[in-house]
């Protein structure tokens, strides 16, 4: 099969290499249990005001000045997706009548590029006066209605939208091949972030980068994911430990979220995840798995979100948060005998992870006994189900 040949716009602008991250982008998450917002859609600013002191980060607010009112080291954020206009107030017809060329089609040459169903018009994020179009027509509104940081959806080095082409003087131009592997939009991904960063960073009221990605998609240690992860200062994992809410991750993604997870902390990147559950109600066993997980790979510079349906847009705050977990004693580590057991010790806490889908194994705890972080008591040893995990509580557990 012959690959079609791509005609790239030129290159982006060079904006000042001298701006820096801004430091610490959310509240110093090292101990306690972190939770964080997404959406407020069914959250009324008074009810926002109220319950802000609970979170660190709000994604895509609608009551920016609500939530801050209410906290005011919370990080507030304007929702987009990023390969699209960034607000509805512009429809196909809009576009057609003033930037064609920047309207992204799949390969049949008839279809618009997948927003996976926003109404969105998708852009040719490989042109550079794209996105500077976006950031100079929405960057000044972010700055003056308070927010803190672009909330950037549906980031991929993979091209799971199809875009392949637009119309340049009505001539068909192919930017990207339409296959989800696709090093063009890898690239064109890489150098919107670049200049988006910068752009941002470099506002009189620096703006912060938070993007909805699935680092775990790529192997850890890839080239491109650690520059994307380079040019983001907040990465919301929404497949997460739960899939997307289909089911508990495999034994070999908790794996490889727990590394990714470490590695962006490291580099000063917020790791936010995002576990939401497809099911009407949330069982214990759901719950648990969500809080441990998030603890195994927890540093300064993490938080959580747990839900059931309907989902995002209102609260799901329980009182099981305010857990006096305390600070990690150490990283986590693995059972030495039995797959897919890790274990972490936290100074008021011990979290212990069966992330095998089909063994059930019985581990011998630290201590005799513990309280879990509803009461109950649990002593050692204990035996976990296949996806089963436990946050217990201590009053030495470094020891």
């Amino acid at each position: 099969m012959v690959t079609p040949q791509t005609q790239t716009p030129a290159q982006f602008d060079n904006l000042s290499s001298s701006v820096q991250p801004n430091g610490r982008s959310m509240t110093d998450t090292w101990s306690g249990i972190h939770p964080f917002q997404v959406f407020d859609y069914n959250i009324s600013a008074q009810q926002a005001q109220q319950d802000a002191y609970r979170y660190d980060f709000v994604w895509g607010t609608g009551k920016p000045a609500a939530w801050k009112s209410g906290n005011a080291s919370i990080i507030t954020s304007w929702y987009a997706p990023f390969d699209g206009d960034f607000s509805l107030n512009h429809n196909l017809q809009w576009w057609l009548a003033n930037h064609p060329s920047w309207v992204l089609y799949k390969c049949d040459h008839k279809r618009l590029a997948s927003l996976d169903g926003l109404k969105n018009v998708p852009l040719d994020i490989s042109n550079p006066a794209v996105v500077r179009w976006q950031m100079s027509t929405y960057a000044p509104g972010m700055e003056n209605a308070g927010y803190d940081a672009l909330a950037e959806d549906l980031v991929s080095l993979n091209n799971s939208t199809g875009g392949c082409g637009v119309f340049v003087n009505g001539v068909w131009t192919q930017r990207f091949t339409g296959q989800k592997v696709d090093s063009a939009w890898s690239s064109a991904v890489l150098a919107w972030h670049a200049y988006a960063y910068r752009y941002l960073h470099g506002l009189s009221r620096p703006l912060l980068v938070a993007i909805n990605g699935v680092p775990e998609s790529q192997q850890f240690g890839d080239p491109n994911e650690e520059q994307l992860l380079s040019h983001v200062d907040i990465m919301d994992d929404e497949s997460s430990f739960t899939d997307y809410g289909t089911g508990y991750a495999s034994q070999q993604k908790v794996g490889l979220i727990l590394q990714w997870m470490k590695y962006a902390q490291q580099q000063g990147v917020a790791y936010i995840v995002d576990d939401k559950w497809n099911t009407n109600k949330l069982s214990q066993q759901q719950f648990d798995w969500g809080v441990a997980t998030y603890m195994l790979g927890k540093y300064h510079l993490a938080s959580l979100w747990i839900d059931h349906l309907p989902g995002y847009g209102q609260e799901y705050w329980v009182k099981q948060y305010n857990a006096k977990i305390g600070s990690p004693c150490s990283d986590m580590y693995p059972d030495g005998n039995d797959s897919g057991v890790w274990y972490r010790k936290f100074s008021g806490s011990f979290v212990v992870v069966n992330s095998s889908s089909n063994q059930t194994y019985t581990v011998s705890l630290p201590q005799q006994s513990y309280q879990d972080i509803y009461g109950n008591t649990v002593n050692s040893p204990l035996t976990l189900s296949p996806d089963e995990a436990k946050v217990l509580m201590t009053t030495n557990g470094c020891n």
